[in-house]
């Protein structure tokens, strides 16, 4: 059975790494870039695609390793966390958000008990007005399960 502590740390790593890169960008940014829809400044930076592609990878490895219900829990407890927590920048919470969607076949690997017990933390923390495609999915496809 793989450890969640593996997977956890790479996660919390590769979130914390993303975050301090956006905040450098944010504190270089250059009066007026990425206003009113120019080009340029830490929205238009390829890190976040690279991080994206990296917690892609993460969850995927992890899946493939068939892991037990309580490990995905964990696992999904830190993903589903990390906007609630990191707020801002604002372009960085987006992405906390939007990585998410990386996590839909890991919820195949939920017990019901497990599923219920995030849905319950997951639909608190994201409010029914504030919640965006990806975030009505997943709850979505917790409900199911």
């Amino acid at each position: 059975m793989p450890d969640s502590e593996d997977i956890l740390s790479a996660l919390q790593r590769e979130t914390e790494s993303y975050l301090e890169t956006v905040e450098e960008l944010e504190r270089k940014r250059k009066p007026g870039e990425g206003i009113f829809g120019m080009r340029g400044g830490p929205a238009d930076n390829p890190c976040h695609e690279r991080y994206s592609e990296t917690v892609r990878q993460l969850l995927d490895d992890f899946a493939g390793q068939n892991p037990s219900s309580e490990s995905v829990r964990r696992v999904l407890e830190e993903l589903y966390a990390a906007p609630v927590l990191h707020r801002k920048p604002l372009c960085a919470y987006w992405m906390l958000i939007a990585v998410q969607r990386h996590s839909l076949g890991l919820i195949d690997l939920l017990s019901t008990q497990d599923a219920k017990a995030l849905f319950d933390r997951y639909s608190k923390d994201t409010p029914r007005r504030d919640r965006l495609p990806v975030q009505n999915e997943i709850l979505k496809k917790l409900i199911q399960r």
